[in-house]
């Protein structure tokens, strides 16, 4: 698993797996954040399930879909607002993290 971090508080990284998500805790995050679409994959993890299992595992699930090519601005929004609070550790994917970084970016600009 690829977890690439931004700030302290903060690490972005391609679609995830169930599985992924024991990593994520084992590595102190708090919080997942997907920013990927449902509908870019049919055959994968959709947000519910990823939702699901981490919940289960002790992980707040936050879904903030970017479209390719739009301007994040509401999800980055949300993002800084999640971002404030204390003690929360994010991680946030899409297919790739650039999407999630660019959010990360655009909430950071903001905050």
């Amino acid at each position: 698993m690829d977890i690439r971090t931004l700030a302290p508080n903060f690490a972005v990284g391609a679609q995830i797996t169930l599985n992924d998500l024991d990593e994520l805790a084992a590595n102190g995050f708090t919080h997942v954040v997907c920013n990927r679409p449902d509908s870019e994959h049919p055959d994968g993890a959709v947000s519910a399930k990823v939702a699901r299992a981490a919940q289960q595992k002790g992980l707040g699930f936050t879904y903030l879909p970017i479209t390719p090519g739009t301007e994040p601005a509401e999800q980055a929004a949300k993002l800084a607002s999640l971002l404030s609070r204390p003690g929360v550790r994010v991680f946030a994917y899409c297919k790739s993290g650039a999407r999630a970084a660019s959010a990360w970016s655009l909430a950071h600009q903001t905050s």
